[in-house]
């Protein structure tokens, strides 16, 4: 978005209300105002595990410890099933986690 010089006050509030709204910043390029985009830059490798690590505490850790209590009782053929589905989702969440929260490359 653009807005240019002389410019009133109602067109500078629209454009600081759209920067608002998109994720972005006024530049001053001379003749005229410009929305720029604002860059955020990747996460680094310790930002990453702890983000995998918060996600695995609140997604996996409570199928951990169903799996865990399951495992408490009598090892029926319904218990052991539901064992193994809760392993499956477990294995899933976790892969689902590390497509979300990928190592960045080269590290």
């Amino acid at each position: 978005m653009i807005v240019n010089k002389p410019y009133t006050n109602k067109e500078y509030a629209d454009l600081a209300s759209y920067c608002n709204q998109n994720d972005c910043h006024i530049e001053d390029k001379g003749d005229y105002l410009e929305s720029v985009p604002n860059e955020h830059p990747a996460p680094t490798h310790d930002e990453i595990s702890e983000m995998r690590a918060e996600a695995y505490r609140i997604e996996a850790d409570p199928i951990t410890s169903q799996i865990s209590r399951l495992r408490d009782e009598e090892q029926t053929p319904e218990i052991i099933e539901e064992i193994n589905e809760l392993l499956q989702k477990r294995d899933d969440v976790v892969k689902d986690i590390k497509e979300r929260y990928p190592y960045p490359v080269g590290e």
